[in-house]
């Protein structure tokens, strides 16, 4: 345990008084901060944040239930909010004196902009713009729909899912909307080339077949015919961070091209 804690711990240790201590209320800002090299800055988190579990940071950041007095016992001197922040919060943290950043309003290209405000913000923009580049990158093909299913809600054309899914050369199913609520009506009248289920688990996984979900849309009438059900196009994955709005996306780019070639033209 104590091989494992060292490396945090010295980097902890080693920050001088004019470095970063940051404080993330954001799983996705969280995922980012590592993948560009920040980590040993964070001293709070959620925990819900994808931090390794010798990381000694505070895991009790809660942007629902916001405390701080016992943010400042942390004394960040940058706080990381998501979008859904009430404003209030983002006020009060920038009236006691703490530089905050807001996250970007969802958008189909919300995650490569806060991909560029993080890395502004802790010095790391080029590693930032190389990460952004795996995100915007588009290929040389048709993008095909396809259908994502999480928790209860689906990814539509606004959702920050969206770029990453262009990059990866697929659409959203939906013609509009940033997260829908799940509705088997409607999942027949898109029509998607494929399915993808996310679940979330303790870890990330890779897309994979989900025969269970095709064999529950195989008694559907108004599902059985889709082909994307005919052709046994109804995969999962299990995220833990991989699918979060953050870079963990560029871990998941790879399999959804992976996906799209096995679908094909």
């Amino acid at each position: 345990m104590m091989r494992a804690l060292l490396p945090w711990l010295v980097a902890w240790l080693s920050l001088g008084a004019g470095e970063r201590r940051i404080a993330s209320y954001s799983p996705g800002a969280t995922q980012t901060l590592l993948d560009l090299g920040g980590g040993a800055e964070i001293v709070m988190a959620t925990r819900w944040c994808p931090l390794p579990k010798e990381h000694p940071a505070a895991r009790d950041a809660d942007v629902f239930l916001p405390d701080l007095e016992r943010l400042l016992q942390t004394k960040p001197d940058l706080v990381i909010l998501p979008r859904m922040a009430n404003p209030l919060w983002a006020e009060k943290c920038a009236g006691a004196g703490l530089r905050t950043l807001l996250l970007h309003r969802e958008s189909a290209d919300s995650v490569s902009r806060d991909l560029r405000l993080l890395g502004q913000a802790i010095g790391r923009e080029d590693q930032a713009r190389s990460l952004g580049g795996e995100l915007t990158r588009l290929p040389d093909k048709t993008p095909r729909p396809i259908l994502i299913v999480w928790d209860g809600v689906m990814a539509g054309p606004e959702s920050y899912l969206a770029g990453p899914l262009a990059a990866a050369g697929w659409k959203s199913a939906l013609t509009k909307g940033a997260w829908p609520k799940f509705d088997w009506e409607l999942v027949a009248s898109t029509k998607p080339a494929a399915v993808l289920w996310i679940q979330n688990g303790p870890k990330d996984g890779t897309v994979g077949p989900y025969p269970e979900k095709l064999a529950e849309m195989r008694r559907l009438p108004a599902i059985q015919g889709l082909y994307c059900v005919v052709k046994e196009r109804i995969y999962r994955v299990d995220n833990h961070s991989n699918w979060l709005p953050g870079s963990g996306l560029t871990k998941s780019i790879p399999d959804l091209r992976t996906l799209r070639d096995r679908v094909g033209p």
